[in-house]
């Protein structure tokens, strides 16, 4: 299910220290605008569709944390069991390519998936498993044109996050689409920004594959710092 959120951003107090003669009105300064708030869309899979913007639950999720940690608004365009090869809602949605043309212009464009890239849908609706190849390169294909999409909106390519989540079901498979999506992101293929992510061991999933509320904090901490290091 496609779902578009927007944070609200705690005002800032400020301060100001009094002097001891008052100034004239045209000695005086306007206060500077308050920043506007950092935009943000993740586009996902159920590791982003299944958690909500519930501040302190166990629902809570790691883009809702994100966004609360940096005063940011956030739209998240995500549906369960969707990637860059597969369709969602069991093949009954859409692929993230097939959500390119809602995207915007915003700050920072997250890209949560990869777990559901082993799989394509048939002109009948059915998922099926892809040839190892078949993966890379719908992997490939999909980045290029996200690529193409971005340099049109005017987002830096930089700011383009790309990260895959893996707990530890079909591990081996995930190394696999892991090395894939770190590949084409890089700078000599897309020049876009992969977030590492370690396995999430169970202590952090409900089920080996979703981030339970702890992992949803590790998450969150990790693509913080990875946007606090860009320019």
């Amino acid at each position: 299910m496609l779902r578009a959120l927007a944070l609200s951003v705690a005002a800032l107090l400020t301060s100001t220290l009094a002097l001891a003669a008052p100034a004239s009105a045209d000695d005086t300064v306007p206060a500077p605008a308050p920043a506007a708030a950092p935009t943000i869309t993740v586009v996902g899979d159920s590791i982003t569709s299944w958690f909500r913007d519930e501040p302190g639950s166990v629902s809570q999720g790691w883009w809702s944390m994100l966004a609360r940690e940096m005063g940011a608004s956030v739209t998240t365009l995500a549906e369960g069991g969707s990637g860059m090869n597969v369709r969602g809602n069991n093949c009954h949605g859409t692929t993230f390519g097939q959500r390119l043309g809602a995207l915007q212009k915003v700050d920072y464009l997250i890209i949560q998936g990869g777990r559901n890239d082993m799989y394509t849908c048939t002109s009948k609706g059915v998922k099926k498993s892809l040839p190892q190849l078949q993966r890379k390169k719908g992997i490939a294909s999909y980045l290029s044109r996200l690529g193409r999409r971005v340099d049109a909106l005017g987002i830096p390519r930089e700011r383009v996050l790309v990260m895959s989540p893996w707990g530890k079901a079909d591990r081996r498979r995930g190394y696999q689409i892991q090395s894939y999506l770190r590949l084409y992101s890089n700078r000599k293929h897309e020049g876009f920004t992969y977030v590492e992510t370690k396995t999430l061991p169970n202590s952090l999933t409900l089920d080996g594959k979703h981030p339970n509320r702890a992992g949803s904090t590790y998450l969150s901490d990790t693509v913080r710092r990875v946007i606090a290091s860009l320019p």
